[in-house]
């Protein structure tokens, strides 16, 4: 009879709001660590830019939720356009988040990662952590936004690199491409194109 009393104690415990967010905030520290540690293994791995944009996709597509990122990036105008425009828009901000971004970390191939504190927003989680450089360079700081999911799994969201949301960033930079071209989605997909063309032309 105790064992089941202590059990079921245990079992309370664990469902209480401050030992599932505990668990969340755990959760949400390996699961940066995890993805620092692949994202690191293409970088030391893979010496082909190619491989690094094969890897690098992949690694997003599995990591990172697209579509809720495509949505914020898009803003208001996200509710104006056609269920075909989104999905193009989505396929391009997913080739231009490898190209522009991933590949920029091609320059990065002997670092590690210190993962810190991670703290809690509704179904947000923001992991702070730290890339120290083997070579002296001065260390980077980089913030995780996360986002809980319904099914409990983790999803990556945004970054935050020297001070800068990217999603955010992008948010902005998106809005003005729209405004100036009276909301029209073909002229935001037509500057997403030439951006991963301009990216693709540096190889």
């Amino acid at each position: 009879m105790r064992a089941i009393i202590t059990a079921f104690a245990l079992w309370a415990f664990m469902l209480t709001p401050g030992a599932a967010q505990e668990a969340d905030l755990a959760k949400a520290q390996a699961f940066v660590m995890a993805l620092a540690d692949d994202a690191i293994e293409i970088l030391s791995t893979e010496k082909t830019r190619a491989g690094r944009e094969a890897k690098f996709a992949a690694l997003l597509n599995e990591r990172a939720n697209i579509r809720r990122i495509a949505r914020f990036t898009l803003g208001q105008f996200g509710r104006k356009i056609s269920k075909e425009d989104f999905a193009s828009f989505e396929k391009l901000l997913g080739q231009f988040i490898v190209k522009v971004y991933a590949n920029r970390l091609g320059e990065y191939s002997d670092e590690k990662v210190m993962v810190g504190k991670a703290q809690a927003k509704k179904k947000n989680v923001i992991v702070e952590s730290r890339i120290e450089f083997a070579n002296g360079r001065d260390p980077i700081d980089i913030d995780w936004w996360l986002r809980l999911e319904k099914d409990g799994s983790m999803t990556l969201f945004d970054v935050r690199v020297l001070g800068v949301w990217m999603a955010q960033e992008q948010r902005d930079a998106f809005s003005s491409v729209l405004k100036n071209n009276k909301g029209d989605i073909n002229a935001l997909l037509d500057h997403l194109r030439k951006q991963i063309k301009a990216d693709a032309a540096e190889k």
